[in-house]
């Protein structure tokens, strides 16, 4: 979906979203979470609460749906009334709020951003100023790895123009490795995938060096807190939990996630190896080693929004308080 699409996509979605709440989550409490993609070990803290028994345990009977929209399309059924919560980045809740989707983030995933710009080792790439004048495969002008792009070369002084982005949709890691071009933006799981088919070692200009932008987040409506604060509660507590447990079993995160895409286990151990990427940076630790989980207002929210304003990805600012609560996190 290009940019105008997705604008007018939130916008019907703002339009509908008071409309939509009249829809009660069923008695017995049953609850839907949507995803912007298709089944993948990165939701591995879901599918491990509703294995463990974790949203049983809170009288949840918890329904997952996926949408090839992405984060727009997460937010689509949230904003008519058909599911209650979405899993996606906090571009996607900045983005949001800012034509006035009343959605919150209530609980941070994954904690760190681990988007960058991957390429061949033998490239040499391996900061902003090498990938001007070279040919950038990126999923799409109006999604977040673009978003992210952007921010790292004005962070560095470079303008977009500086490089040749190519938008190959899904075929990022294809193009790169067929030699047509010469760096990708991408998540981490895609740099451990392409070192996968491609055999060879990867270089990486991290975007987490410039941005905070690619944290995930779950989050609701304003109206689903308002009416159903002790379903938000339970489900919250439940997850977190999940994502805890997922965090410190990774094999069992693994086999967790394989029971929602069966043929996964095929490629069993490079979606272990994508998990325990995904754990070794996407959270901080403390001094014995721990996990740390930080809560939703523990994050940069402010300069998050301001960098997305200045490339562009928003036209206006808001109060930055709006885009979380901390009042579900588990104490």
């Amino acid at each position: 979906m290009d940019t105008l699409g997705v604008l007018i996509a939130i916008m019907i979605i703002a339009g509908l979203i008071f409309l939509a709440w009249c829809i009660e989550p069923a008695e017995d409490g049953k609850v839907t979470l949507m995803y912007g993609f298709t089944p993948n070990v990165g939701y591995a803290p879901f599918y491990v609460a509703s294995a463990n028994g974790y949203y049983a345990d809170e009288g949840l009977n918890v329904d997952f749906q996926y949408t090839i929209e992405g984060s727009v399309g997460v937010i689509k059924q949230i904003g008519a009334g058909k599911v209650e919560f979405g899993y996606a980045g906090d571009s996607a809740i900045i983005i949001g709020k800012a034509h006035d989707v009343e959605i919150v983030a209530v609980q941070r995933i994954i904690q760190n951003n681990l988007f960058g710009v991957y390429s061949k080792e033998e490239l040499n790439i391996t900061k902003p100023e090498d990938l001007i004048g070279k040919k950038i495969a990126l999923p799409g002008p109006a999604v977040v790895v673009t978003t992210v792009t952007q921010i790292m070369l004005i962070s560095s002084g470079i303008k977009f123009t500086k490089i040749e982005p190519l938008y190959v949709g899904g075929a990022i890691i294809s193009t790169h490795l067929a030699g047509d071009a010469d760096a990708f933006g991408a998540y981490l799981p895609q740099k451990i995938v392409a070192g996968e088919i491609g055999g060879e070692k990867m270089n990486e200009i991290s975007a987490s060096d410039y941005t905070t932008i690619g944290r995930t987040y779950l989050f609701t409506s304003d109206i689903m807190i308002q009416e159903n604060p002790e379903i938000v509660k339970k489900f919250v507590n439940a997850t977190q939990k999940g994502l805890e447990y997922s965090v410190e079993h990774p094999e069992e995160a693994v086999d967790a996630y394989i029971q929602y895409d069966t043929d996964a286990e095929e490629k069993r151990d490079l979606h272990l190896s994508i998990w325990n990427g995904m754990v070794e940076r996407g959270f901080d630790k403390d001094v014995e080693g721990n996990p740390i989980f930080h809560i939703p207002s523990e994050d940069s929210w402010a300069e998050k929004q301001d960098q997305m304003f200045d490339v562009g990805a928003i036209d206006k600012k808001i109060n930055v308080g709006l885009f979380y609560t901390d009042e579900f996190i588990p104490i």
